[in-house]
């Protein structure tokens, strides 16, 4: 009973004594630095939306936004180790993670459609890409939530949705351990039969007169 406190105490002391490895990333200036990319980030999606301007320089924008955002999270994680995961922020950190993760699915869905429209002359399923493309770009617009952080009440609200995909995901997680689990005890037995049945002869029904 005493592990909480004492882990909650040891984590207080952490931060209090942290040290920049290499920058600070508590410190103004890397806020700002991501507040930056956020706004970019928003105006080049507008643009994309609004069909403004050369399609091919803001996908090409958009991409840099999405190296940026994944050095800074990638960054965050070197500077603050386990407090990234656990500390007070860690609700912004996971929410940081996912709309990353987002970002990134969303411009390999995009060279993985462009290259199917090139290459077959536009079909179906890049069609069908083409539209999950356009539902994970509505997604990263939570980026913005972001800049917001110091309101309460959407620190509230992502906590709530926080809260939610984590027993989704943990929910998922345990379906997809349950299947694969039942899965193998299934391919197991069957491969265990067919073995049996090369060396043993099932027994024959008697016959009755």
């Amino acid at each position: 009973m005493a592990s909480a406190p004492n882990a909650a105490q040891a984590l207080a002391e952490y931060e209090q004594i942290y040290q920049p490895k290499v920058f600070n990333v508590k410190g103004s200036r890397w806020t700002n630095w991501g507040y930056v990319l956020i706004g970019c980030s928003t105006v080049i999606m507008a643009m994309q939306a609004a069909g403004l301007g050369p399609a091919e320089i803001w996908k090409r924008a958009d991409d840099v936004t999405t190296v940026l955002f994944t050095f800074e999270l990638l960054f965050r994680i070197y500077e603050l180790e386990y407090e990234f995961f656990v500390g007070e922020e860690r609700n912004w950190n996971f929410f940081d993670t996912l709309v990353v993760a987002i970002s990134i699915a969303s411009m390999a869905i995009s060279a993985w459609a462009a290259q199917d429209a090139s290459g077959k002359g536009g079909n179906s399923l890049a069609m069908n890409k083409m539209k999950v493309l356009r539902a994970l770009r509505l997604l990263r617009l939570f980026r913005i939530f972001r800049a917001l952080k110091s309101v309460e009440k959407v620190n509230q609200c992502v906590e709530t949705l926080l809260t939610g995909l984590v027993k989704v995901f943990v929910g998922f997680v345990t379906v997809v351990a349950l299947s694969a689990l039942l899965l193998t005890m299934g391919v197991a037995a069957f491969a265990g039969g067919k073995a049996w049945l090369r060396e043993h002869a099932l027994p024959t029904m008697p016959q009755i007169d």
